[in-house]
């Protein structure tokens, strides 16, 4: 009897299937933009386009379309201007940027990037030169780079209980008291959550580098002053709340009177 119900059930999984497709086994290559970041700072650093077609297990047709792209030509010059700097002069470039968005963050009020600053300061480096050092540091990695990346993503072992913050059996092993070890994991736990930010802002810096970098154009300077402008506006009102919200309901009601002709509907 249920041999009646195997027709709507397969028509039910079809629908399902049409509605809902499944993703694709294969990823466009270099569609993310961590891969295309990766390509261009490992072509600027003399790789090949054979070598890449083999690091990143993908056909060498498909590199030689990534290079015709004109988006990533320019990605390409970027990187190449910045790899033809010594160490030091490229540190000093991006340092002065590294330093306005540690700036920008602060005045948001971002509680990471505040840990981050005295973290580093506490150990006598300076935050924005680490930030810097860290994007020629991936760069450098990424044109060094010669394994092919795995075909599938290497298994995850199974979830452990829990542990306290940092790596406490080790602290508990070499520490005589509780306290001690406690404090010791408090410390691994805050200098990894520091390497993770770090990485974080380096990303950041990198992708406000490679924007600086690639808006080269008749509109490039109308479009920094514009956004300037709009930073000054944001930042004004952002230390006025109450101002703000008064004119944000000014704007509002010039709003519906231009709708309405004479104001909202009653």
């Amino acid at each position: 009897m249920y041999k009646d119900y195997v027709p709507s059930i397969l028509s039910l999984m079809d629908w399902t299937d049409r509605l809902c497709p499944k993703p694709p086994s294969r990823r466009y290559p270099f569609w993310a933009r961590r891969d295309r970041r990766r390509t261009a700072q490992a072509l600027a650093g003399g790789r090949s386009a054979a070598d890449l077609a083999r690091v990143n297990r993908v056909s060498l047709m498909e590199v030689e379309k990534l290079l015709r792209d004109e988006e990533f030509q320019e990605l390409l010059r970027h990187y190449s201007t910045m790899a033809a700097l010594p160490y030091e002069e490229r540190i000093a470039r991006l340092a002065p940027l590294a330093l306005a968005i540690l700036e920008m963050g602060l005045e948001t009020g971002d509680m990471r990037v505040a840990m981050f600053v005295l973290y580093e300061q506490n150990r006598g480096r300076d935050p924005a030169r680490s930030m810097a050092e860290r994007v020629v540091a991936k760069a450098e990695a990424a044109a060094g780079e010669s394994q092919p990346q795995p075909v599938w993503p290497p298994s995850t072992p199974p979830k452990e209980p829990r542990q306290p913050p940092g790596d406490w059996s080790h602290c508990a092993a070499i520490s005589e008291h509780a306290e001690e070890a406690e404090a010791l994991a408090d410390l691994r736990r805050v200098a990894r959550d520091n390497r993770a930010e770090l990485n974080r802002l380096a990303d950041k810096l990198a992708s406000e580098a490679e924007r600086m970098g690639t808006g080269l154009g008749p509109h490039a300077l109308p479009a920094l002053r514009l956004e300037l402008t709009a930073c000054g506006v944001a930042r004004y009102w952002h230390e006025r709340p109450a101002e703000s919200m008064r004119a944000a309901i000014r704007l509002e009601n010039a709003r519906k009177i231009g709708r309405y002709g004479t104001g909202p509907p009653a």
